[in-house]
């Protein structure tokens, strides 16, 4: 067998080559990834909104308050790097780990299918990088789950550490890890039990006292289901397409392999491999490779659930009586646990492929070389920023003008056009992105937070934008905005859909303007400034404190008793 140290070793590079190949054109550059939900910038301010006290329901919370504190020391591009690269080679390893009793190439097999398969594929191209995070940090909830099986008195700290991560990734990836981690260690003993509540709701606090306490929130649930449902890629069908980890409601997106029903199928076999082998992967855990199945299965059936006939009229009304499921609205993510559990699996089948060798037979580590390659071989696309179509983009220097501006002046600031949060700049190439302004300038920023699907429009959670929308639609749109509280007008030029709004322009760039609205008359204190009670404002700070004391005596108590990333079984 590897030493362990050798082990780690080929690991860890193994891992970062993949990270190289699929995000090297981040790397060798100045500038950002900006597409979709990724959005970085070069500082961006701190803000309550980045706790979840502004009484907006939290979508990254906290981990634009960790980007926010991050970006005070060093230059949002390289913290886009850091996350990106840092995350792929901690999921390779931890996978790795997840399979350690196994050969080099049986763990390469693992690491290979977690890092490069079609879900990574998508939810990288929509910008979905929390998300992505909170995905790699499974194996490590994989590896939490075992230490609380065989000693919850000790367990307890590695769980709490590997949920408390995926917590501030995201809500769902809270959620995900949660329920990974009561499949994988749940037993008969109460204290998994124990451990495995406490764990998940204190870990998972830090988002979840802000969404319950959010008062500037109305969440819509009538045909969303269907619209963010799963879909089938190519004439193979749904299924196939969410077995071999693709399918996602978004098909701009899809690479044109995964059209082809030959190609969906073939990948389909890998997952058959990859399934077979399962209990061969973690044969020295007995009974684990039913939990790894039961925890796969259920993440296959709840992304499939929207997109089956009557489905997500299900969803939606269940979701009218629990309006925490609108959660759900994307299904298609919580396919992620299923990635994991064949990556753990395709160690299996490398495993089993390499015991067939035998004199006269070499010709059988070919298969054992097509399984390590097969998810390179089926989405070779994902290479080089997918295929090169993701390239770096710069912000233009006028967006630090209009930052200093607001900075000397602060007021609530409305961004138009009004239509939708997602732009799509020139000099970014026209690539759809979330509109950065919210996190590039300092204060109160309000944009459309409306999605412009193809075939129907989902409704603002924040009751704000009606009451934007009001004002820009009335006589004196200036006026109106100034009574709603509003001081500044962001203009974003070169998209339709601008509505003229009277004031000082102090700003006037090539591709922005600013428009001062309070030389006009005095801007009143209105429906739209942001915040919580005090209240509330306790409750939730309390809800942080607590996650983080979770995590950080999680983390203390693991290196006190010497169980380190060089020590997880």
């Amino acid at each position: 067998m590897t030493r362990p140290g050798r082990a780690t070793t080929v690991d860890v590079a193994w891992s970062a080559g993949i990270a190289l190949v699929v995000l090297g054109p981040l790397l060798v550059g100045p500038g950002y990834w900006l597409f979709g939900d990724m959005v970085f910038v070069p500082h961006q301010p701190w803000k309550p909104a980045w706790l979840g006290l502004d009484g907006a329901l939290p979508r990254a919370v906290p981990m634009d308050a960790l980007v926010s504190v991050a970006t005070q020391v060093v230059p949002g591009s390289w913290v886009q790097r850091a996350l990106l690269v840092g995350g792929f080679v901690l999921g390779g390893l931890g996978v790795a780990r997840v399979v350690r009793d196994h050969a080099w190439y049986a763990r390469a097999a693992a690491i290979t299918l977690l890092l490069w398969n079609p879900w990574v594929y998508e939810r990288l191209l929509i910008g979905q990088w929390a998300i992505l995070l909170g995905y790699l940090v499974l194996p490590w909830v994989v590896l939490a789950a075992r230490r609380v099986r065989d000693d919850p008195r000790r367990g307890w700290a590695q769980a709490a550490v590997a949920v408390g991560v995926a917590a501030v990734c995201s809500p769902s990836s809270g959620v995900m890890a949660v329920v990974a981690l009561a499949v994988l260690a749940v037993t008969r003993d109460r204290r998994t039990w124990l451990v495995t509540a406490t764990v998940g709701v204190a870990a998972n606090l830090t988002w979840l006292v802000p969404a319950l306490t959010a008062e500037t929130v109305d969440v819509a649930t009538d045909g969303v289901f269907e619209g963010f449902a799963a879909r089938a890629e190519s004439g193979a069908g749904l299924l196939p397409s969410l077995l071999s980890l693709g399918g996602i409601w978004k098909t701009s997106v899809l690479p044109e392999a995964r059209t082809s029903t030959i190609l969906v199928l073939l990948s389909c076999l890998l997952t058959v491999a990859a399934a077979a082998g399962l209990r061969r992967a973690v044969r020295n855990h007995p009974g684990e490779w039913r939990r790894l199945a039961a925890l796969g299965l259920g993440a296959l059936v709840v992304a499939a659930l929207p997109a089956v006939p009557g489905g997500a009229g299900l969803v939606e009304d269940l979701a009218e009586r629990l309006p925490g499921l609108a959660l759900l609205r994307d299904s298609h993510r919580f396919l992620a646990p299923l990635g994991v559990v064949l990556a753990t699996g395709a160690a299996g089948a490398a495993t089993a492929a390499r015991e067939q060798v035998r004199p006269g037979r070499e010709a059988l580590w070919s298969v054992v070389g097509l399984i390590v390659a097969a998810p390179v071989l089926l989405l070779p696309v994902l290479a080089w920023g997918a295929g090169g179509e993701l390239e770096r983009s710069s912000y233009p220097r006028e967006w630090d003008e209009v930052a200093d501006l607001l900075a000397d002046a602060p007021g609530t600031v409305v961004v138009l056009p009004w239509t939708g949060s997602y732009r799509g700049y020139g000099w970014n190439d026209g690539r759809a992105v979330l509109d950065p302004a919210p996190r590039y300038l300092p204060g109160e920023v309000l944009v459309d937070d409306r999605v412009l699907l193809d075939d129907q429009v989902v409704p603002a959670e924040d009751p704000r934008v009606e009451v934007v929308r009001r004002a820009l639609a009335a006589d004196d749109p200036a006026e109106a905005l100034r009574a709603a509280g509003v001081r500044w007008v962001l203009v974003e030029k070169g998209l339709a859909g601008v509505v003229a709004v009277a004031g000082e322009t102090v700003h006037d760039g090539d591709g922005l303007a600013l428009v001062d609205l309070e030389p006009g008359g005095e801007v009143s204190a209105g429906p739209l400034d942001g915040g919580t009670g005090s209240g509330t404002t306790v409750l939730v700070v309390v809800g942080h404190a607590l996650s983080g004391v979770c995590v950080l005596l999680g983390f203390g108590a693991t290196i006190r008793r010497g169980s380190d990333l060089r020590h997880v079984t």
